[in-house]
């Protein structure tokens, strides 16, 4: 027997606020109108709020939404949403320019479009995505206080990892975390025992596990990320998420994420594998924006042991999804060991062969620790003057890796060849489309973070990017204790009066997609441009 088909429930004007157009537009009756459209919020079909939305308004917002809803603009070819973050680039430049909307009217276009997003946690409301909860949603329960959390971030480790509560920010993103320890045995690796104060405590195998519910809940507790907006990094310098001990609880973790509708930017760095039927398990996400970041830099494997055909091999099949964002990770480089010219001609033909689109460079950290490591082990040691926790990539050797890739793709268009990044997070974004800026702002010194090949559309997007309001400035100073700290919004940079951390500064960065800087430091980067 065939079930009835019920249409959702969208409130009449009269059910909210009584003030017909005006119901989306800013103003006191606002975050009443965000808690009704959301009322009709279904996770896997935004556009019922959609047509909530239409009925509250007229002209061409009323007609911007039916184009919304007629060409289910909310959704990717693929299936997959737009994310939140990428909504002003995919959609609003069309619907502003076919509708001619004013700017009032692209204002609350893109309120209405926000409520058809859950905003799960203690951060976040269509109406005020950075701010902090007043009422937390029913039947959420923090594993801790923000007060208490806050503390426990404080006490991390000088990269940012903190043990304590196993969600950590760090420069590339939130690290959400099941356990410590990693069979690989990789001799450079800095969370071996004696490297960090939280290193492998004397074990290579993942200990201390938490469930992926427990750690997604402590995710959406963590008063730092902010949903579809913070960077999260799954085992991100703890463990290796596509091993067989830790798959079953990255998959789970993956699914309760997508679950809750978030369009969160979720990076898995692997030099493992997974089968084509796990391929097939990440492809039928449907919210989370995921990329897969592929290592591979020919490494002899006395020193990386994990078996570089079977990586090769992955790598060419996940390039093949059209649903997942892959990187080509050529990391870590490190003179001396992979940096002939023999090693460099194979890793490009390698990823040329692969169909590689996007390549990050990275050089390799290097310790007092590693230097005893690897004379223990025979291995040989790596050239250069290492600075501690700081990844080491010469000049010169990289000018020589851009000499060989010319001469590998020589052959090959310009356009056709893959862009080649400095930072994880500028690929992340190349390889996504160019739809936002350099989530981590490094467009402030384009002449060290711009050089080697990011595509123009991508430079272009972060010269025009959107300058940051106050009022979201405000609501992010709040949440990392600087309430009160003041702050000057310029073109270059959003300046603070106040101190930062490097990784309170890196939280700001990553919400606002702007570069920023203590008063200090905003100081001496004109310094340096005026030199």
């Amino acid at each position: 027997m065939n079930t009835p088909v019920t249409e959702p429930h969208t409130p009449a004007p009269d059910e909210l606020t009584g003030t017909g157009t005006l119901v989306l537009h800013p103003g006191p009756a606002r975050p009443q109108a965000a808690r009704a459209l959301q009322d009709v919020l279904d996770i896997g079909d935004p556009y019922p709020v959609v047509a909530a939305a239409r009925r509250l308004c007229d002209g061409p917002l009323e007609h911007a939404l039916a184009d919304v809803a007629a060409r289910g603009l909310l959704h990717e070819p693929t299936g997959r949403r737009v994310p939140l973050q990428e909504l002003p680039s995919r959609v609003l430049a069309h619907l502003i320019a076919s509708h001619g909307l004013t700017g009032v009217q692209t204002e609350a276009l893109h309120f209405a479009l926000r409520c058809t997003f859950a905003f799960p946690g203690i951060v976040g409301t269509p109406d005020a995505p950075f701010a902090l909860k007043t009422v937390l949603p029913d039947g959420f329960q923090p594993a801790a206080t923000p007060a208490e959390i806050a503390v426990s971030q404080a006490a991390a480790g000088p990269d940012g990892l903190n043990t304590h509560y196993m969600i950590s920010q760090m420069k590339g993103g939130m690290s959400a975390d099941f356990g410590i320890g990693c069979p690989l045995m990789c001799a450079y690796c800095y969370r071996r025992e004696g490297d960090t104060v939280d290193g492998y405590l004397g074990s290579w195998e993942p200990t201390g596990f938490l469930s992926a519910e427990e750690v997604v809940q402590r995710l959406l507790a963590h008063p730092w990320f902010t949903p579809h907006v913070t960077p999260i990094g799954l085992h991100m310098s703890t463990s290796e998420a596509f091993l067989p001990k830790l798959w079953p609880r990255t998959w789970d973790a993956l699914q309760q994420l997508d679950a809750l509708g978030l369009t969160n930017r979720v990076s898995c760095i692997t030099k493992y594998t997974l089968t084509d039927a796990q391929i097939e398990q990440l492809e039928s996400l449907a919210n989370i924006n995921l990329d897969v970041n592929v290592c591979y830099a020919a490494m002899p494997e006395a020193i990386e042991p994990p078996n570089r055909r079977r990586r090769i091999d992955f790598l060419r099949r996940i390039l093949a999804s059209d649903k997942i964002n892959t990187l080509a990770y050529y990391r870590p480089i490190a003179d001396g060991i992979n940096t002939t010219d023999a090693h460099l001609r194979h890793v490009w033909e390698t990823f040329k062969e692969a169909g590689a689109r996007t390549v990050v460079l990275g050089g390799l950290k290097f310790g007092d620790d590693h230097v005893h490591s690897f004379m223990s082990y025979g291995l040989p040691l790596p050239q250069g003057s290492f600075t501690p926790g700081k990844k080491l990539l010469p000049a010169a050797t990289e000018q020589r890796i851009m000499h060989v890739f010319d001469q590998v793709y020589a052959d090959t268009p310009a356009e056709r060849r893959p862009a080649v990044l400095k930072r994880s997070s500028c690929g992340r974004v190349v390889e996504r489309g160019s739809h936002i800026p350099d989530y981590n702002g490094h467009y402030d010194l384009p002449l060290t973070n711009c050089r080697l090949r990011c595509p123009q559309a991508q430079h272009q997007v972060c010269a025009t990017a959107t300058l940051p309001d106050e009022t979201t400035v405000r609501q992010l100073l709040a949440r990392i204790g600087r309430p009160d700290a003041r702050a000057d919004i310029t073109l270059a940079t959003v300046v603070v009066h106040a101190p930062l951390t490097q990784f309170e500064r890196t939280f700001l960065r990553q919400n606002l997609l702007h570069p920023v800087h203590t008063a200090r430091q905003a100081a001496d980067l004109i310094a340096g441009r005026l030199r």
